[in-house]
């Protein structure tokens, strides 16, 4: 499947990409191709001055305000000094690593930033053993870790993922319920699964040992090695949310899978190596699984004109409903 949307945004896109080069002392005639268009169009900018190539976001319009970006950036930086590497932002020409670039039709200005480009496999690519699961459980962890300690600038900001953020009307990417492909049973199965997870993660609370400040989608994609060392890189969605949310993002599109209960206890196991992590926390993963289910079925609704959406709703529909009626006790 590709991650390519193939409408003529992209020229758009794009033409903003290049004009966006400048701000970044690189030459508008320098390579410049698309690697994938999801939340953000990412493209590989070959600056021919010094032969390094790079990263070129441009942001999805509206999905995170200028200050949260920043935000973002800043945190890779913070991260990168306590031994998580993370890409590292190439400041624009101004000294400002965000800039503001308007597309060639004169439309709003779209936010573009720069970050040094990976030249890595990514923990995919080789396979999703033992291994790897437990390396993106310990990577999990540093994360988390860190942002237990650390103290951000005054001005940081990124979203938290609290329920209400996660699944009903204010739902950041989206309500379930207004996916349209959903019959009126299956919606009804999924209403009755949301009131639950509600229930279940107000109890649970949003104590300091369980939520806080997490990467929020770290797959196996998401994790580059180059030369032995791995990379973290997307930190798009990350924010403040229950620390076994990362969890849950690894195994939601596995719940039909007879290898989920062995990729949940390799996660947990490289967590462990690194934090505490407790039994009683990672008895609410079902939960958080739905919740995650939940989410999704928004983000294809919003994103419906994305591949990945086209492909997908479907298959996530039927892994929502099934893991719904594993919530709620057997079929309903």
């Amino acid at each position: 499947m590709s991650d390519v949307v193939t409408t003529d945004v992209l020229p758009r896109l794009e033409a903003t990409a290049r004009l966006g080069l400048p701000r970044f002392d690189i030459a508008p005639s320098a390579p410049v191709t698309l690697i994938h268009h999801r939340e953000n169009a990412v493209f590989r900018v070959d600056d021919p001055a010094d032969g390094r190539s790079w990263a070129l976001r441009v942001h999805r319009p509206g999905y995170r305000t200028s200050d949260e970006i920043r935000s973002e950036l800043c945190w890779m930086d913070a991260l990168r000094s306590a031994g998580v590497s993370t890409p590292r932002a190439r400041p624009g020409a101004d000294g400002d690593a965000l800039q503001l670039v308007a597309p060639p039709d004169g439309g709003a200005p779209l936010q573009v930033d720069v970050l040094g480009w990976v030249e890595g496999t990514s923990l995919a690519a080789g396979g999703e053993g033992p291994e790897v699961h437990r390396l993106v459980g310990r990577t999990s962890a540093l994360i988390q870790l860190h942002g237990r300690a650390w103290a951000p600038p005054p001005w940081f900001c990124r979203p938290t993922w609290s329920v209400d953020a996660l699944l009903g009307r204010r739902a950041l990417w989206g309500d379930y319920a207004d996916l349209t492909v959903l019959t009126a049973d299956q919606l009804a199965l999924l209403h009755r699964a949301a009131e639950l997870v509600r229930r279940r993660l107000d109890a649970f609370g949003r104590g300091p040992d369980r939520f806080g400040l997490t990467h929020g989608d770290l797959m196996p994609d998401n994790v580059l090695v180059a030369d032995g060392v791995p990379f973290v890189i997307d930190f798009d969605d990350g924010g403040y949310g229950w620390y076994l949310y990362d969890l849950a993002t690894l195994v939601a599109d596995k719940v039909l899978d007879p290898a989920f209960a062995a990729v949940r206890d390799a996660w947990v196991e490289g967590y462990r190596t690194v934090a505490p992590l407790p039994d009683e926390h990672v008895r609410q993963l079902d939960v958080l699984v739905m919740a995650r289910l939940l989410l999704g079925l928004g983000w294809m609704h919003t994103r419906r004109e994305t591949p990945m959406a086209r492909d997908f709703t479907a298959l996530v529909v039927h892994l929502a409903c099934v893991q719904a009626e594993k919530l709620l006790g057997g079929t309903t």
